[in-house]
């Protein structure tokens, strides 16, 4: 490798990226990508056989990042601020060699705080306290919950899911986390480590449940009536994830039966969820916009990964967790 590369992105992404060039004492050319995922600049079209790295750097659609890939007949590498990659055609990356990273951890912490408000949320009835409050009407009725001792069942033991284990310790919960492998290690606050369809026996005493899993032909559905039937009453759902993990009519009709305590949503398989969707408008049900990873350190901890990559890229060295593409995350 040399001390020159050629990196395509938004417009958002220039500034940071000669700063990061600056640092680095690296040479560094920037071929603007424009919302259609084209070239944007005509003086810069003959630059397209030369971009090693498109940078995915904001707001973005997995179309955008396609499109630009199509565009850059030479690319190499494809660094993505967020972690799914579900919305990406795979193959081609594997077809044409591109090696695809995505945002780590970079997002871990606002998300997992936002588990953990879900968490007391439900437990506290805080939703049920601010619609009072919103109408003045002074109610005791309910019977509010303690954390100590109550079951936590985390699907995926991700960047997200690890911090929540390591918050929830704290309150004494029980947390148990289902992977798709086995993990040499416990992350910090998990009591048991689950494989394969142990997780099913599980949920049926959990309290709570957080998703955090990537969306694969594996997961999609995963939570479906069957499974909503075999819980216990009274569960909290908390889902940051992907919507389409959860069979959304199924979670409906559980809705409907009164056999859920609480759920909060941040993920929908369409999206934004249409007004006429009978998710919203619930007391029981917290619907976010997709935007429990919001917060401006966000922005801080992209530009500083891709400053480790690239450092790696420009010495030869391996780029850190590449997507496995077999895997799909």
């Amino acid at each position: 490798m040399g001390s020159r590369i050629v990196i395509a992105g938004t417009a958002m992404a220039r500034d940071h990226i000669f700063e990061l060039a600056r640092s680095r004492n690296i040479q560094v050319e920037f071929v603007e990508i424009g919302e259609d995922g084209q070239i944007l600049h005509p003086e810069d079209r003959g630059k397209a056989d030369e971009v090693e790295l498109l940078w995915c750097h904001g707001r973005f659609a997995g179309s955008w990042v396609m499109a630009a890939i199509d565009s850059l007949s030479e690319l190499d590498w494809v660094h993505s601020d967020f972690v799914g990659v579900d919305s990406l055609t795979l193959g081609t990356f594997v077809h044409r060699g591109i090696a695809l990273t995505n945002g780590g951890n970079n997002f871990s912490r606002p998300m997992a705080e936002y588990a953990v408000l879900g968490i007391l949320a439900s437990a506290k009835q805080f939703p049920f306290f601010v619609r009072n409050s919103d109408m003045a009407r002074w109610d005791t009725s309910v019977e509010l919950c303690e954390l100590e001792g109550a079951k936590l069942l985390l699907l995926g033991l991700g960047s997200v899911n690890s911090l929540v284990a390591k918050m929830c310790k704290g309150f004494g919960m029980e947390v148990v986390a289902w992977t798709r492998t086995e993990h040499s290690a416990l992350a910090e606050g998990v009591s048991r480590q689950l494989t394969g369809n142990e997780w099913l026996k599980e949920i049926r005493d959990a309290d709570y449940v957080v998703v955090g899993l990537p969306l694969t032909a594996q997961t999609r559905g995963l939570i479906d009536t069957e499974v909503l039937e075999s819980a216990r009453e009274d569960l909290t759902i908390i889902n940051l994830a992907r919507g389409a993990i959860i069979d959304q009519d199924a979670l409906i009709k559980a809705l409907d039966s009164g056999k859920l305590r609480y759920v909060l949503l941040d993920a929908y398989p369409t999206e934004p969820l249409p007004p006429e969707n009978p998710l919203w408008r619930r007391s029981n049900v917290t619907v976010l916009p997709h935007h429990s990873w919001s917060s401006p350190r966000v922005i801080t901890r992209s530009i500083e990964l891709l400053g480790v990559q690239l450092d790696r890229w420009m010495t030869g060295l391996p780029l850190s967790d590449p997507v496995d593409f077999t895997a799909g995350y």
